[in-house]
C-alpha cells in the first residue's frame, strides 16, 4: 500500500511559484488561479488551527490579502506552497491571539481536510491511514504532518517547533517506520 500525504506535485509547486510571481507583478487573475489550485488545502490548514469553519474562511480571506501584499517579498526559487501555508498559519495564530481563543493542540482531524473534498469517502484505504496516524505519538504525528502535508524540510520543522533537528529526523524516521509496518 502506498501512503500519500496530500503532497503537491512538482508541477503544482512550480505553478504556485508562478502565480506568486504573477501576483507580485500585478496580475490579479493569478489570485484566482492560486486559490483554485491551493485554496482547499490552505483552508484545511486554517481550519486545523481555528477549529471552526467560519473563522477558518476569514483567516483564508485575510491570508490572501497578505499574499497579495507581500508577494513582492517572496524569494523566487523557494517553496511557494510552504510560504503561503506559513502565511495562513501565522494569520490563524494571530487571529487566535487577538480573539483570545484557546488553540486546540489536537491535529488528529486535520488529515481528512486536504482539498475541500471528504478524503475518507474518496479513498478506500483512508481509514487505515487515519488509524495508523492516530496510533503515532503526538510529536510523531506533528512532524509527519509538517513534513508531508506542509512540505516542510527537517530544518524548517525544527525551527517551527523548537525541537532539535536531529530529534526531528529521529521522530520522522520512527514515525515513517511505524506507518510502513502498520500499513503493509
Amino acid at each position: 500500500m502506498t501512503i500519500v500525504f496530500f503532497a503537491f506535485s512538482d508541477e503544482d509547486r512550480s505553478a504556485v511559484n508562478i502565480y506568486i510571481a504573477r501576483i507580485a507583478n500585478g496580475d490579479t487573475s493569478a489570485i484566482g488561479d492560486l486559490y483554485r489550485l491551493a485554496g482547499g488545502r490552505l483552508l484545511s490548514v486554517a481550519q486545523g488551527i481555528m477549529r471552526n469553519k467560519y473563522n477558518a474562511e476569514d483567516v483564508l480571506h485575510d491570508s490572501f490579502i497578505k499574499i497579495v501584499r507581500y508577494a513582492k517579498q517572496f524569494r523566487a526559487g523557494t517553496n511557494g506552497y510552504a510560504w503561503v501555508c506559513k502565511i495562513v498559519k501565522n494569520t490563524a495564530l494571530n487571529k487566535l491571539k487577538s480573539e483570545h481563543l484557546r488553540r486546540a493542540e489536537n491535529i488528529d482531524d486535520i488529515f481528512g481536510l486536504s482539498d475541500g473534498k471528504d478524503f475518507y469517502e474518496n479513498h478506500a484505504c483512508s481509514m487505515d491511514i487515519k488509524r495508523a496516524m492516530l496510533s503515532l505519538q503526538p510529536k510523531e504525528r506533528l512532524v509527519i504532518w509538517l513534513k508531508y502535508y506542509n512540505e516542510m524540510t527537517v530544518r524548517e520543522i525544527a525551527a517551527d517547533t523548537g525541537i532539535k533537528k536531529t530529534t526531528v529526523q529521529d521522530l520522522i524516521k520512527r514515525a515513517e517506520l511505524k506507518l510502513r509496518n502498520m500499513l503493509e
